[in-house]
């Protein structure tokens, strides 16, 4: 299976007393995971909006294996899961030096049509093909 890959230093401003990553910050490194993701797949944001889609998370599920602390160097991995029905996208935090998974998530959006604001029960063929094309 396919991914996509960020490294990240975390920074001071993401941790707490402790030094430790504030539980609040991690669906911001899977959010710029997810846009590097649906870039490479050739169906960003602005794509989707164009189609006259939005796509909003309708869940997020996360796993903190191991606390991720302040400085250390870690990647952000991404990959889809599911894109035929609804758009599950997978995430690993990892040590960039040991591999050590830190973290695990998963996140779900749906297709909403715009303007009328009707959430679809399958994705468009848009996202599909392009999911589909970057794939092979």
């Amino acid at each position: 299976m396919r991914f996509v890959q960020y490294d990240l230093e975390i920074p001071f401003y993401d941790v707490d007393a402790y030094r430790i990553v504030w539980h609040g910050h991690y669906p911001k490194y899977f959010e710029v995971a997810r846009c590097q993701l649906l870039e490479e797949i050739g169906f960003p944001y602005e794509k989707m909006e164009e189609a006259g889609y939005f796509f909003p998370v309708i869940d997020l599920q996360v796993k903190y294996v191991k606390p991720i602390k302040f400085k250390q160097q870690v990647k952000v991995v991404c990959m889809p899961k599911q894109w035929e029905n609804k758009l599950v996208i997978q995430y690993r935090i990892q040590d960039a030096l040991t591999d050590e998974i830190l973290t695990k998530a998963q996140s779900s959006q749906v297709a909403v049509k715009m303007p009328e604001e009707v959430t679809q029960f399958q994705s468009p063929r848009q996202l599909i093909d392009a999911v589909e094309a970057w794939l092979t």
